[in-house]
């Protein structure tokens, strides 16, 4: 297909731009084509970038020549700048941030450093993938907000919030020593320690209303890590594990063990095809969520606390 083709088309590229260079036996070997196929893709890559090849103890081996390396001392090949280029649509879900404005820069200056064939391959790629990214959240209004924690979470001052919980009617100041940012599905999130709660907690950005650096310096402590923190999170909420076996029908068994949902997650399979999820995780309100969009196809079988959660959250939709 002509889609298999073009991406074959970039791996070969990459391939090639080493100094060593590749013999047609390899590059059919790792592309998993003939060796004619090989000869066909090279002689497409040839009519937009300088090929050449050289006899190597016996063996003629192709390689890119070395005006398709971009300037030295960036350390990227063509093909590597390509796929870099290629990548920008996978950003926008950073879109209003400051993240987003220094990526913009970054691959305008990526884009100037490609040739023009480059540009036209890449071109092509575009027209055979999409990338969309539904429910993202718009962080233009928090732009000043996450340029200041930056610099707090670089410079290890403190900082006060004034933040918004969810179902809070009203904001609240909080005196927080900023230790991450943290993207996760979907969203931008501050991990700190709260010194109201005397713990590390979780701030949403986009409800950080207002924020101001203080004169107070801090040290993470000692007993933060942040891939044990994260580790119990289902997706943000971390603490304590507990742990959850969810049923899946088999109609839903394909489409849940096809993702990875949790570091934790382990499946069982059964007999009629459906499957049982094991995970160890803090949240049981972030785990309701996910289970209500699969519908009758998911069944919690334990702990109990979950399943009435669900029971009722059920009965109050039948019963509006």
């Amino acid at each position: 297909m002509r889609g298999d083709q073009l991406t074959r088309q970039l791996q070969l590229l990459n391939l090639l731009s080493g100094k060593m260079g590749r013999t047609l036996d390899q590059l059919a070997d790792v592309a998993g084509v003939t060796k004619r196929t090989i000869q066909r893709d090279i002689s497409v890559i040839e009519q937009r970038f300088p090929v050449c090849s050289e006899n190597r103890d016996g063996s003629i081996v192709w390689r890119l020549v070395d005006q398709t390396q971009v300037p030295e001392g960036l350390g990227f090949t063509i093909p590597e700048l390509m796929a870099l280029y290629f990548s920008r649509d996978l950003l926008q879900v950073l879109r209003g941030s400051p993240m987003d404005e220094a990526l913009k820069s970054a691959i305008q200056k990526i884009g100037a450093q490609l040739p023009a064939s480059g540009h036209e391959l890449v071109r092509r790629l575009r027209g055979q993938t999409a990338v969309s990214a539904a429910g993202w959240k718009d962080y233009s209004r928090s732009y000043d907000c996450i340029r200041a924690l930056d610099r707090a979470i670089r410079h290890r001052s403190t900082v006060n919030l004034v933040h918004i919980a969810v179902r809070a009617s009203e904001a609240k100041i909080r005196q927080v020593d900023p230790y991450r940012l943290w993207y996760t599905s979907g969203g931008l999130y501050l991990i700190g320690h709260d010194h109201l709660k005397k713990a590390i907690r979780t701030f949403a950005v986009e409800r950080i209303r207002e924020i101001s650096t203080t004169n107070l310096h801090f040290t993470i402590r000692d007993d933060f890590d942040f891939e044990e923190f994260s580790r119990t999170a289902f997706p943000i909420v971390s603490g304590e594990p507990q742990r959850v076996l969810i049923h899946f029908s088999k109609e839903e068994a394909p489409y849940v063990m096809e993702r990875h949902w949790h570091p934790s997650q382990k499946f069982s399979r059964q007999d009629d095809g459906s499957i049982v999820m094991e995970l160890q995780v803090a949240s049981l309100w972030e785990v309701k969520r996910w289970l209500l969009g699969w519908g009758a196809g998911a069944k919690v079988v334990e702990p109990l606390e979950l399943k009435e959660a669900i029971q009722q959250e059920c009965a109050t939709l039948l019963a509006g």
